[in-house]
């Protein structure tokens, strides 16, 4: 899945997707014209609802600028056999 779109399974994510305002508009929606126009409108909130709903689903607490910067922390979890 790209940013702007959900899953497309009805997840629990895809949920948390659209609570958060992260699902654009679909060409099946609306005009190629009308979608290009929401998509320059409306760019700059899409990361933070990516963010949110992700967070939201996991229970975690992601930070944009953390992603980016790639200094998330890392855990390594071994299987247990």
């Amino acid at each position: 899945m790209e940013f702007g779109e959900d899953t497309g399974s009805g997840s629990a994510l895809d949920v948390a997707l659209h609570a958060a305002g992260a699902v654009f508009p679909s060409v099946r929606d609306t005009s190629e014209d009308e979608l290009e126009l929401y998509w320059e409108q409306h760019m700059e909130e899409l990361p933070p609802a990516v963010f949110s709903a992700v967070g939201d689903y996991c229970g975690l607490s992601i930070g944009q600028a953390a992603v980016e910067a790639g200094d998330l922390p890392l855990a390594v979890l071994f299987p247990l056999s």
